[in-house]
């Protein structure tokens, strides 16, 4: 099968696929929008999909959206990315995502920390589907009330408006690190707790507390940063009272704090 290039050196359209191929445009649209089967025999399909693939053609995807009402595009709301756990999070949903043919664009928050402000005027218009972090509900006010898929991730299950959620079994994590704590004989607690509201931290605590009841417990509230974290840290573990010989961070980041402390 020749392949001509074509006029000009363009970028090659539907048409000149169907011309190499000898075929009608409104075939190429069946076959390479994946649709043909029943419609069109495997040796058509495949001979449409061999000239696109030597002409380079590639689908004008924004045309496309445009026609069917839709972007492919989902976005992820979160806190931050100075967060490990949530680089996570993006990279795990970028990766399903293109396994669908979906985009996924990444709205942290400004400060790097807490809840994200709200990031479109008219999110419904741009979207298909919202991933969002309970510590970014104050994003989400363009949301509600539309038909926008929403599933919120670390967020209490009760809140309506979510199509789902999403949670890790935090109360059974924290059991387990106080089981192993107390298992190595440590008795005197202290609970490094985020001042940034989070269903997941409140869980936590939860369990911290009815887990360590009768032992001595401890609770200071730090920043969500590393600087926070020290200062709190080092003014909970320098005061009066009895030293904890344990301590619990509810992030990764508090911890580092109290490395550092």
């Amino acid at each position: 099968m020749q392949t001509p290039e074509p006029p000009g050196g363009t970028r090659p359209t539907s048409r000149d696929v169907a011309r190499v191929a000898g075929v009608s445009q409104a075939t190429v649209s069946l076959v390479l929008g994946e649709k043909w089967r029943g419609r069109v025999s495997e040796r058509t399909a495949g001979t449409v999909r061999d000239a696109a693939r030597e002409l380079g053609y590639r689908p004008n995807l924004a045309a496309r959206n445009l026609r069917l009402g839709r972007t492919r595009t989902a976005l992820l709301v979160v806190p931050a990315l100075t967060n490990e756990f949530f680089a996570h999070v993006y990279t795990g949903a970028a990766a399903v995502a293109a396994d669908h043919g979906f985009g996924v664009v990444l709205y942290p928050s400004p400060d790097g920390v807490g809840p994200a402000r709200d990031p479109f005027a008219s999110a419904q218009a741009a979207l298909d589907g919202v991933l969002a972090s309970s510590m970014a509900t104050e994003a989400l006010g363009a949301f509600r009330g539309s038909d926008l898929p929403l599933v919120m991730l670390d967020s209490d299950p009760s809140e309506p408006g979510a199509a789902a959620h999403l949670n890790l079994d935090v109360a059974d994590g924290m059991r387990r690190v106080t089981d192993h704590l107390l298992a190595l004989g440590h008795r005197s607690f202290l609970h490094l707790a985020s001042a940034v509201p989070s269903w997941t931290f409140d869980v936590r605590a939860a369990a911290l507390a009815d887990a360590l009841r009768g032992t001595g417990l401890r609770t200071v509230r730090s920043s969500l940063d590393v600087a926070g974290a020290r200062e709190a840290a080092s003014l909970a573990l320098g005061g009066p009272g009895p030293r904890p010989t344990a301590v619990v961070c509810d992030d990764d980041i508090l911890a580092v704090g109290v490395l550092k402390a």
